[in-house]
């Protein structure tokens, strides 16, 4: 008799020394439901099963620096339907495929403003290989050609100019992006504002973009016209921040009266730290003719370290990543935000007591009664878990069950334990 009960109590896996292991009760894991997936270069809506690749990517030890060319496949965003607190720093991410000598995956979170690079041995099936776009580890830089001013000078701007403004021949250009950096534009000594300042990687779709100058002879206001492969048409008056009012970045657009240009660009590509002569602008200023050099200054960036990301991390201590506790009437995968009576939080922010309430509990062959609350979740950082509640009343007490019906099993709280849930739960503690 004694051989047959050791023997049904290894089966199930609660004695240790029996061969088998102790069944964990809390087993967080992706859950795809409870994310929308959109592609950001096709602007549609993606299957929710691509979620937990998107999820899994850049979770290993980040990749400083990709320094050769690359091809850019498409950027994924996620957004967590539900949002589950005040400030979610795990609410979105955003994921771009990028193929050099290796198979990289860029990823950035509401976490950090920094992105992050992983590796991946290849790429998920949705990835669509015949989608890419080719990118040089520095940006290139050539003269436009004729047809290409013909072009942009065909766009239609009626609508955001009262009155025109000519374009200027002989001063467009053509920049092939980089994956990652920034691109400074100086007038003499001044810094200007150029169209395609910061360059990240989910920007490759739009492709080369030309960039020409115009000009207001009313206003003497000198703009930037681009045009991208992409078909995205923008325009910028030229707006520069003197050395002395950093402070005010927010200025008028500079005055050029009397506007002459002369286009002395030599160089193919923009290389980190060098400052690169583009334009030669004659203008008046102080009743007087001067001239001053306008060039371009490429900086590369790093991706996010290891160094870098616990920075962030300390110098944000307050970011709230879990475990976040909720019983709720329905599954978290609804657009809304989790709002009493519907779902209800876990009491406090310090949520170790309840979770080792749920680690102590032990496997059972059977469950409760399901009341108005029939679900329970777990969510900390992008993982979840979620069981299904119930409750037996008893004369003194009431037993407390959840349920992992992805499992299929069931665990019962003990005495203490469901002391602790109600605690942290008073509204159902009735």
């Amino acid at each position: 008799m004694m051989k047959r009960l050791l023997f049904t109590l290894c089966t199930v896996g609660i004695l240790s020394g029996c061969g088998g292991e102790e069944v964990k009760v809390v087993k967080l894991d992706h859950m795809p439901s409870q994310w929308d997936v959109r592609d950001m270069n096709s602007f549609t809506t993606g299957s929710k099963t691509w979620a937990s690749d998107l999820l899994l990517a850049c979770t290993d030890d980040p990749v400083p620096q990709i320094p050769e060319d690359v091809t850019v496949y498409h950027s994924y965003v996620l957004n967590r339907k539900a949002m589950i607190s005040d400030y979610d720093a795990h609410a979105y991410k955003l994921v771009t495929y990028v193929k050099g000598e290796q198979n990289y995956v860029i990823c950035q979170d509401g976490f950090s403003p920094e992105m992050r690079v992983g590796l991946v041995e290849k790429f998920p099936s949705f990835v669509q290989a015949s989608e890419g776009v080719n990118i040089p580890s520095n940006p290139t830089i050539a003269n436009g050609t004729r047809e290409q001013e013909e072009s942009l000078k065909e766009s239609d701007y009626s609508d955001v100019f009262e009155d025109p403004v000519n374009l200027i021949d002989e001063t467009m250009i053509q920049v092939t992006p980089s994956l990652n950096g920034s691109i400074h534009l100086t007038i003499g000594e001044d810094e200007g504002i150029l169209p395609l300042s910061i360059i990240e990687p989910y920007h490759a779709q739009m492709g080369s973009m030309t960039i020409a100058l115009g000009y207001d002879e009313q206003s003497k206001e000198a703009y930037f016209f681009a045009k991208s492969e992409g078909g995205l048409l923008s325009y910028d008056p030229i707006v520069l921040i003197t050395k002395d009012d950093y402070s005010h970045p927010e200025q008028q657009p500079k005055q050029f009266e009397g506007l002459k240009v002369e286009r002395v660009l030599q160089a193919k590509s923009l290389e980190p730290g060098v400052e690169t002569p583009l334009y030669t602008f004659s203008f008046i200023e102080d009743g007087k003719r001067v001239t001053k050099d306008v060039r371009l200054t490429y900086t590369d960036r790093e991706f996010a370290t290891n160094e870098s990301i616990e920075a962030d991390k300390e110098s944000n201590p307050a970011v709230p990543s879990g475990p976040f506790v909720f019983v709720h009437k329905t599954p978290l995968d609804e657009k809304a935000t989790i709002d009493y009576p519907n779902v209800l939080r876990a009491a406090g922010i310090e949520m170790s007591d309840l979770m080792n309430a749920f680690e102590e509990a032990e496997p059972v062959d059977r469950a409760g009664e399901v009341g108005d609350y029939p679900l329970l979740t777990i969510i900390e950082g992008w993982k979840g878990q979620e069981f299904q509640l119930s409750f037996q009343k008893r004369s003194k007490k009431v037993d407390v069950y959840v349920t992992d019906e992805t499992r299929t099993q069931t665990f019962k709280l003990s005495s203490a334990g469901a002391e602790t849930f109600f605690s942290y739960f008073p509204d159902l503690d009735e």
